[in-house]
């Protein structure tokens, strides 16, 4: 048997090289789960004000219309055929919209009301009326038919 000088077998039992990867992948994943709940409610601070600004923006777009005739002109096909809301998919009143850029729209001589989820799940609407009055709210229905006939309410603040 040849013997090196200098070699020394292995010592078993030692796992100090375990512990130099498992601390920094706890540590690491503590932070992870911390910085997940930490920044959660921004996540939906954002979905919610995004949905709702779409909203506001196609609100605005439908009083516009109104300026030179009624709420009624600003239908679905009238918003998208002049494009003064190209980004956002305008859906008929029976339709539930499923996105916040996705916007069920009814338009009525009497009111203009449109309805949009956010990415949270949340179902957020806003009316319109012939007067100039405007009333937001919430539901769980996101068609316009249904925020039609909603009582008014009021946003949560994002």
């Amino acid at each position: 048997m040849l013997e090196c000088p200098g070699y020394r077998p292995a010592v078993s039992g030692s796992n100090r090289g375990f512990w130099k990867v498992v601390v920094p992948l706890v540590v690491g994943g503590v932070l992870l789960v911390g910085l997940v709940l930490v920044f959660r409610p921004v996540a939906r601070t954002g979905a919610v004000a995004y949905a709702q600004a779409n909203l506001r923006r196609a609100a605005e777009a439908a009083e516009d219309l109104a300026i030179d005739g009624s709420l009624a002109d600003a239908d679905r096909e009238t918003l998208t055929a002049r494009g003064v809301v190209d980004d956002l998919l305008l859906i008929d009143p029976d339709q539930s919209s499923n996105d916040p850029e996705v916007v069920s729209v009814l338009a009525t001589p009497g009111a203009w009301t449109g309805s949009a989820r956010a990415e949270t799940g949340e179902c957020f609407w806003i009316r319109v009326g012939a007067s100039g009055g405007t009333v937001y709210g919430t539901g769980t229905d996101c068609s316009a038919d249904e925020a039609s006939a909603a009582p008014p309410g009021a946003w949560p603040e994002p």
